[in-house]
């Protein structure tokens, strides 16, 4: 793919909405209002939008129809992520006053037996990725503590990596396993990726930061805070570069940036020519990606998923 996308889809959490542009044929683009934080193609040409209460299925051919709107009543909590299943059923993760709960539901969103987990003791759960051998991973924060953890169905939870103290961390939200032992988390607040060995325990590369600056542009960089990402097979990554709660944060700074392997900004989003847009905290890029298949990030890179 080129660098710079031109089709994309655009969690807006200052504007609770779900944003479509085809930069190339802008009569394409819709917008789709309604709060959430997680994104996934789900095969059918729909794409899957965690709700506060579940998760709505949306037409990506039909302007953003809404197809299905599943509320998981029975949940303890809020939920923050939706993962759709190739079997057909979602893993959702949200928080409650007690924990981190993750959750598989079928498709009236009743929740499976022996597919419910609360994770006791921790909070600031936010995005769920899954990984190749079929269990997940997610972030929390308690207490300073801010960690990397894999969970199944039937072991305890699993802390692979805890941020240094040194190392910027705040309100992380996703973490995905790119390589053997290797993790790349986006950051929150310290508007940051790192990737982290967690065999060796140490933080191997930042890309970004607060203190990141770039003049090329037509106003300030802004870096924020670093919410969803994509990887791509070049070892490129496209952030959402967060601006803050609510409306009127279209003028601030750039809210797409794509970094190469090596952390350089390749290229950036202009979301001030889109007034729609307020605050973008999520990021699917479409292009060369077929819709009609489930697609994963299991290893990384946003791929059909068996």
């Amino acid at each position: 793919m080129a660098r710079g996308p031109r089709r994309m889809l655009l969690g807006d959490e200052g504007n609770s909405a779900i944003h479509y542009f085809d930069l190339d044929d802008p009569g394409k683009s819709w917008t789709y209002q309604g709060a959430g934080r997680d994104l996934q193609l789900i095969g059918h040409h729909r794409v899957l939008r965690s709700t506060p209460r579940g998760y709505v299925e949306l037409d990506l051919a039909k302007h953003g129809a809404v197809i299905t709107d599943v509320e998981i009543a029975s949940a303890p909590g809020g939920v923050e992520s939706a993962r759709r299943l190739p079997g057909g059923n979602t893993i959702v993760l949200g928080n409650t006053g007690d924990g981190i709960f993750v959750w598989e539901v079928d498709g009236k969103g009743i929740g499976v037996a022996g597919r419910q987990r609360l994770f006791a003791g921790i909070d600031k759960g936010r995005m769920l990725r899954l990984t190749e051998v079929g269990s997940f991973l997610f972030c929390s924060e308690t207490h300073g503590k801010k960690l990397i953890h894999e969970g199944d169905w039937s072991d305890e939870l699993r802390t692979l990596f805890e941020i240094p103290g040194d190392v910027p961390a705040d309100s992380m939200v996703k973490a995905v396993r790119v390589a053997k032992d290797i993790i790349t988390v986006s950051t929150g607040y310290a508007a940051s990726l790192i990737r982290v060995d967690t065999a060796q325990k140490k933080v191997l590369q930042t890309i970004g930061g607060r203190a990141m600056r770039d003049d090329s542009g037509k106003r300030p960089l802004s870096p924020f805070f670093f919410s969803g990402y994509q990887m791509f097979a070049d070892g490129d990554f496209l952030v959402a570069n967060w601006q803050g709660h609510g409306l009127g944060h279209n003028p601030q700074g750039y809210q797409l940036l794509q970094f190469d392997r090596d952390g350089k900004i390749v290229w950036r989003f202009d979301q001030t020519e889109y007034p729609n847009i307020s605050s973008l905290n999520n990021v699917i890029a479409l292009d060369g990606l077929d819709t009609s298949k489930l697609h994963d990030e299991r290893s990384g890179v946003l791929v059909p998923s068996a």
